[in-house]
């Protein structure tokens, strides 16, 4: 399933006319779409706006009309002014005679009187283009549906009067009982408060060549997916099977991230994790992980110090010592193996991009959007999933943007990761994370299916921990990475 932001379905629009479509053709295939979940209906009324949203209602009333179904228009405002797709079939609803109401206030006294003639209302007034709180006679149509209207309302694309980014309604909002969204979902529909308007929601893709990741827009990564690209372990393997991970983590202020870090490692499969770290993090290590091999912390890293890994990571808990800056320096000019980049590390990161420049490995960073704006020296970041798409693609980097729905991008192909659940936002869920992708990259998978499948197995074992739990602790958390991973594994059973 795709899903996009207002900005980026705007430009999947733009990106489909600009390739051989019409405006008119793609009304066409919108109401095609939506014109199986009207037909058992025998009485009814749709909202119309001046848009191409309110286009796609007047090109499912004459296909409606057409299969003798009762259908009665709406609109408000002067259809001269309407868009052009939206004039186009408004006169061939005036030609084929069917039944146009301009909304005024004697109409508004009918509708308080007769609206529950209708079987089902459609609301196609505004679409996901509308940036704020329907006024005026929108508003009273609003008002009155929502007061006395007691039957079925389908929103076309999203109700109107919610927030297509946010999910969250403006003072005035139509409610849905389902909402039929054309392409992709709106990014707003990820936001469980959406629901109370949005009722049951659908989505139809159009019947064309959907180029959904060209656009911009991106998919949602769910547990099936997950599943198919979790691999089997080997009936032969042993612990080089798995990769040899070196994790640069800790400093003598910071002494529990760098161990957060790598049983996030561990618990993910890892056949080998170093640590290396300050000396007062290692001499723990026989106690609380015995599994990992410590190395004391250096001032200085060669590329013999970078041989046999097969996969890396620096940040959680580094400080930003003038010693923690030559570490990271050290790494992104002397290692080559796939690099994940975290934390204090990705604060030193931002003085020095150029860092970023003629690498010939996967590298994955992993902010939060504090740090993500420091990376893109940046108060705000207005749509975050077009900003990492374009800083990915820049600097030829994997971003993760962790929050609720996680982001993922590589510049062409990006994902919100569906899993985990507010219950995570604990101190330390960031280094679990940081541990579970470098130990996914170690073990050989694609450095992008290594990224989503760690990011979703991370939220699934955080999701494990939620079911008992008001919050979730990251050592909670890791305990729960093999349960997670058991149960992806075992899942689907045509993989054996």
């Amino acid at each position: 399933m795709f899903v996009g932001s207002q900005q980026q379905l705007k430009n999947y629009d733009a990106y489909l006319l600009a390739h051989g479509y019409t405006i008119e053709q793609l009304i066409d295939y919108a109401s095609d779409c939506l014109l199986p979940h009207f037909k058992d209906y025998h009485n009814v009324a749709i909202m119309v706006g001046p848009g191409n949203n309110g286009a796609d209602g007047l090109s499912l009333a004459l296909k409606l009309s057409q299969d003798n179904v009762k259908v009665t228009i709406f609109y408000i405002g002067d259809p001269d002014r309407f868009s052009p797709g939206n004039q186009h079939y408004f006169q061939m609803c005036e030609d084929a005679n069917l039944e146009m109401i301009l909304v005024d206030d004697d109409v508004i006294t009918m509708l308080s009187e007769r609206i529950n003639d209708y079987d089902v209302i459609a609301d196609s007034f505004f679409g996901f283009g509308l940036n704020s709180a329907p006024r005026g006679m929108y508003k009273t149509v609003i008002d009155t549906i929502n007061t006395y209207y007691l039957n079925e309302i389908i929103a076309i694309d999203i109700p109107t009067g919610l927030d297509c980014n946010s999910g969250k309604p403006y003072a005035s909002v139509l409610f849905a009982s389902q909402t039929i969204c054309l392409s992709a979902l709106k990014q707003g529909f990820l936001n469980p408060e959406s629901r109370m308007v949005t009722g049951i929601v659908k989505v139809e893709e159009l019947a064309i060549d959907n180029p959904f990741m060209e656009a911009g827009l991106y998919e949602i990564y769910e547990q099936m997916q997950a599943s198919k690209e979790l691999k089997d372990r080997k009936f032969d393997g042993y612990k080089q099977s798995y990769g040899v991970d070196l994790i640069i983590a800790g400093s003598k202020q910071y002494r529990g991230a760098p161990i957060l870090c790598a049983k996030g490692a561990a618990y993910s499969g890892a056949g080998i994790v170093k640590l290396m770290s300050d000396e007062s993090v290692i001499d723990r290590l026989p106690e609380i992980l015995p599994e990992l091999i410590g190395l004391n912390r250096l001032e200085h890293l060669s590329k013999e110090d970078f041989m046999g890994y097969q996969a890396i990571a620096i940040g959680p808990g580094l400080s930003l010592a003038a010693s923690s800056k030559q570490l990271v320096a050290d790494v992104l000019k002397n290692s080559t193996a796939p690099l994940v980049i975290d934390a204090d590390a990705l604060t030193i990161l931002s003085e020095h991009l150029e860092y970023l420049e003629n690498q010939d490995r996967a590298i994955v960073l992993t902010p939060h959007l504090g740090e993500y704006k420091r990376l893109c020296h940046k108060d705000t970041i207005e749509d975050p999933m077009m900003s990492i798409q374009s800083f990915a693609k820049k600097y030829h980097v994997i971003v993760v943007l962790k929050g609720p729905y996680t982001m993922v991008s590589d510049g062409v192909n990006s994902y919100r990761i569906a899993s985990g659940n507010p219950a995570m936002a604990v101190g330390g869920m960031g280094d679990t994370l940081t541990g579970m992708i470098t130990a996914m990259l170690g073990q050989g998978y694609e450095p992008l299916t290594a990224v989503r499948l760690a990011v979703f197995i991370h939220g699934m074992a955080g999701d494990l921990v939620a079911r008992n739990a008001y919050t979730v602790m990251p050592e909670k958390l890791s305990e729960n990475i093999p349960s997670a991973m058991y149960i992806l594994n075992n899942q689907l059973q045509d993989k054996r």
